[in-house]
């Protein structure tokens, strides 16, 4: 009986314990999936698929502040919104729309590779573009929490080739990272990044 008391007592303390330190384990875990770089001027910012906005607002700002002439925006997915209105436009033609609409980035310095359709895609067409154009120093813009798997990716694919790359993530404007367990769209992202992650360890 009193070894049982015992047992009960530990285990109502560690679920207390987890209960009051929830909020750290949980930005424990979602500052985990960013990896970024000090930023540097480079030959080009590619700005992922997937998040025209909030990652186009952060090309936007590299470029103003001269860290790259050129933004390469990659991704060939069509978005089921764009489909029931009859438009083709990609992940890559989007974000270049919103970049010299929204962004001032002139239409000149913009390129869409319109290929790609998931993380390790782009950076297979990336590495194609690189050593075609011979660049040496690269931008990799993503969202934060997609940043730990895309430099998984990138950094070994592209640095072997002798191209040296720098993570940079954009913030989101649907939650705050640092309290992302609070929105529905920061548990998705979350959750989703850590599948992902899972399954690009076992795949690659």
């Amino acid at each position: 009986m009193k070894r049982a008391v015992i047992i009960l007592t530990i285990v109502c303390t560690s679920f207390l314990l987890v209960y009051l330190l929830r909020d750290s384990f949980m930005l424990m875990a979602g500052n985990y999936l960013i990896v970024e770089n000090p930023i540097e001027e480079a030959d080009a910012i590619f700005l992922l698929g997937g998040g025209p906005f909030d990652r186009g607002s952060e090309a936007g700002k590299l470029y103003k502040a001269g860290y790259a002439e050129k933004i390469i925006c990659t991704g060939g997915q069509v978005s089921n919104l764009l489909k029931s209105l009859n438009l083709q436009h990609t992940e890559a033609e989007v974000a270049r729309i919103n970049l010299f609409k929204n962004n001032a980035v002139p239409r000149r310095n913009i390129v869409a590779l319109s290929e790609a359709t998931s993380t390790r895609e782009e950076a297979d067409v990336i590495l194609r573009y690189c050593l075609e154009e011979g660049f040496e120093k690269v931008i990799i813009l993503s969202s934060k929490f997609h940043t730990r798997r895309v430099n998984n990716v990138f950094r070994s694919l592209l640095e072997d080739a002798g191209i040296q790359v720098l993570i940079r993530g954009a913030p989101s404007s649907l939650y705050d990272e640092s309290l992302w367990w609070e929105s529905e769209t920061g548990l998705i992202m979350v959750n989703n990044e850590y599948v992902k992650l899972g399954y690009y360890f076992l795949k690659y």
